[in-house]
């Protein structure tokens, strides 16, 4: 069973519809729970963004209980990607009237270990956004690790090539102290930085072959990318596309997707108002003992991610 926190955002929407939309090519993984977190735009906006897409999606991704979660980082400043995102999160999107998924009661953080709890070792937690409601669900539960059957991140820059800052990946960058509790307290947790992102880009015919499906899931993202061509000429005409959130949803659904990884102790650097502030460091000689190892993914077999990414 999969628990997805996630911040849509366009290329959250596209993992979610992996994870949703039924596929031969894809592993089927019931799906127990969405959780929101504040990120790409706000927590209210990304919350509605949810609810909207899982109804987009069909009355079967409509059944899938919504949980509202934190509403900025842990500690230091809140970082949001309007500039990418649109500030609807999904592009400036002209919506059309869906039956919405539910928002449940229940804060995402509990939410989550709720869930764990109901089902030991058997849920697969795919964190999209930054971790604040992993960090805190820690917190509410330190024997979440041991309930837990695997934890796949999306974040890090593991070689300081970041996409918030000169050094900071965005979610990491956007909650470094949750990040970095994070890192030290999951063994085995796996992680798709974004240099694995940029080195594991599409061409435009295979980004748009994603989308070519009868589902609704498919016909939706075609009209979210179709507006985002039409809004933003540059990203129209780029001769290559990254796909960082479907990436990290792909190797949660099919392990097997993995063919290169390394396994080190990862960090996350606290430091508001430096240029190292949500830096990740990663402990590549091996000279720490301080925390369990993470699995860093470093090669993804391209033929099998574009069977997976197709909806």
């Amino acid at each position: 069973m999969l628990v997805i926190d996630t911040d849509p955002g366009l290329d959250d929407a596209h993992a979610l519809a992996m994870a949703l939309t039924p596929s031969p090519k894809r592993p089927h993984v019931p799906v127990a729970a969405v959780c929101t977190v504040a990120g790409n735009v706000g927590i209210d906006t990304v919350t509605a963004n949810a609810r909207w897409l899982l109804g987009a999606y069909g009355d079967d991704a409509a059944r899938t209980p919504v949980y509202r979660g934190a509403a900025g980082p842990l500690a230091g400043p809140r970082s949001e990607a309007p500039d990418i995102h649109g500030a609807d999160g999904l592009g400036e999107l002209g919506r059309w009237p869906v039956e919405q998924a539910g928002e449940q009661g229940t804060p995402a953080a509990l939410a989550l270990v709720e869930t764990a709890r109901r089902h030991p070792g058997r849920i697969t937690l795919v964190a999209l956004g930054p971790l604040t409601n992993v960090a805190l669900a820690l917190r509410l539960e330190p024997r979440l690790p041991q309930l837990l059957d695997r934890v796949v991140v999306m974040g890090g820059a593991i070689h300081g090539r970041g996409n918030l800052t000169i050094s900071a990946e965005f979610n990491t960058g956007a909650d470094p102290a949750a990040a970095d509790l994070v890192f030290a307290s999951f063994p085995g947790l796996v992680l798709l930085s974004w240099e694995t992102t940029l080195a594991h880009a599409f061409t435009p015919n295979e980004f748009t072959s994603f989308f070519e499906g009868a589902s609704r899931s498919a016909t939706t993202l075609r009209r979210i990318m179709a507006n985002r061509f039409a809004t933003d000429p540059s990203y129209a005409g780029r001769g290559e596309y990254v796909r960082a959130d479907p990436l990290a949803m792909a190797v949660a659904l099919d392990p097997a997707v993995i063919t290169g990884a390394v396994e080190h102790r990862v960090y996350a650097e606290y430091a508001p108002g430096s240029a190292r502030h949500g830096a990740t460091a990663v402990d590549w000689r091996d000279t720490l003992r301080d925390r369990p190892a993470v699995t860093i993914v470093e090669r993804l077999d391209r033929g099998r991610l574009l069977e997976l990414l197709r909806v």
